[in-house]
C-alpha cells in the first residue's frame, strides 16, 4: 500500500514571498490603503490572499480592486520572484523514487501553482496537483485550505495505488507536509498528520502547534522516513502524544 505526501507550496517548496509582497503592496496601493509593516507582511502567504486584505479592513469595491491588482501584477511577472528552497528537489525525486505518492495541496489558483512549479521543473514529481479555483472565477468557493485538502483528497481517489479504505483515501496513511497553521488545520479536520517546516512563514507559536517539524531539508526526509514506516503515527492534533524531530 502507497503512502501519499501531501504538500503545501508557498513558504514549503518555493519561497515565492518577495512575488507575492510585491503584489500584495501594490493591491493595498491601488485603493490607497496603509502598507503594514514587515511582521505583518511577512505572514501574508498561506491564507488565501482576499482573507489577508479583508484583516486589513478592505471590503466591498476597495477589495475588488485591491484583487484585481494582485492577480495582474503576479500574471504580469512578479510571480517569477521567487526561488526554490533548498535540497526540495532532491527530495521531490527521493520520494518518488521511493513509492510515495506525491500531491499538492495549496491554497494558490491552479494555473499559478502549475506554472510555478513548471518553471523550477518540479511539476513532473506530482501525481495530482491540488489547490484553490481561480481567484477570478466566478462563485469561487474552493479558497480554504481544507476545502483544497478534501479536493486533492477527492482526486487522490483515481490514483493508482492510492490506499483506499471503503472508497476513499484512508486518512492513517496521508501526511500533510505546509509551513503555516492553516496547514496543520486543515489535515487535522480530515484526521491527517501534519509536519510543519521552519524556513517558511510560519511563527514560533504555529511550530509550537505542531505535531513535527523539520528545520532543513534533510529533517523532513527523517520525519516523512518515520510516517513512512509507522514509527510517528498517532492520532491526529494530539501534538503531546508525540516526540518532535527538531533540534535545538
Amino acid at each position: 500500500m502507497q503512502k501519499i505526501l501531501l504538500i503545501d507550496v508557498d513558504g514549503t517548496l518555493i519561497d515565492s514571498y518577495p512575488g507575492i509582497r510585491e503584489s500584495f503592496i501594490e493591491g493595498l496601493e491601488a485603493v490607497g490603503a496603509r502598507v503594514p509593516g514587515e511582521d505583518v507582511l511577512r505572514h501574508i502567504p498561506g491564507p488565501p490572499m482576499i482573507e489577508n486584505y479583508r484583516d486589513l479592513g478592505l471590503e466591498g469595491e476597495d477589495l475588488r480592486t485591491a484583487m484585481d491588482t494582485y492577480i495582474s501584477s503576479q500574471r504580469s511577472g512578479a510571480w517569477k520572484n521567487c526561488e526554490v528552497f533548498p535540497g526540495i528537489p532532491e527530495l521531490l525525486r527521493t520520494w518518488r523514487d521511493e513509492g510515495f505518492i506525491l500531491a499538492t495541496a495549496t491554497s494558490k489558483a491552479e494555473s499559478s501553482a502549475q506554472r510555478v512549479l513548471e518553471h523550477f521543473d518540479l511539476f513532473g514529481y506530482f501525481h495530482v496537483l491540488g489547490a484553490a479555483e481561480e481567484a477570478d472565477k466566478p462563485g469561487r468557493s474552493r479558497q480554504k485550505k481544507d476545502d483544497v485538502i478534501e479536493h486533492t483528497l477527492g482526486l487522490l481517489r483515481d490514483v493508482e495505488g492510492a490506499p483506499l479504505v471503503g472508497g476513499e483515501v484512508d486518512p492513517s496513511q496521508v501526511l500533510m507536509i505546509g509551513d503555516r497553521k492553516h496547514d496543520l488545520e486543515g489535515a487535522k479536520k480530515f484526521g491527517i498528520q501534519a509536519a510543519l517546516v521552519t524556513w517558511g512563514y510560519g511563527s514560533e507559536e504555529e511550530h509550537a502547534a505542531a505535531p513535527f517539524t523539520a528545520r532543513d531539508a534533510e529533517e523532513l526526509g527523517g520525519v516523512v522516513n518515520e510516517f513512512s514506516q509507522g514509527t510517528n503515527t498517532h492520532a491526529a492534533g494530539t501534538p503531546a502524544a508525540v516526540t518532535r524531530v527538531t533540534a535545538g
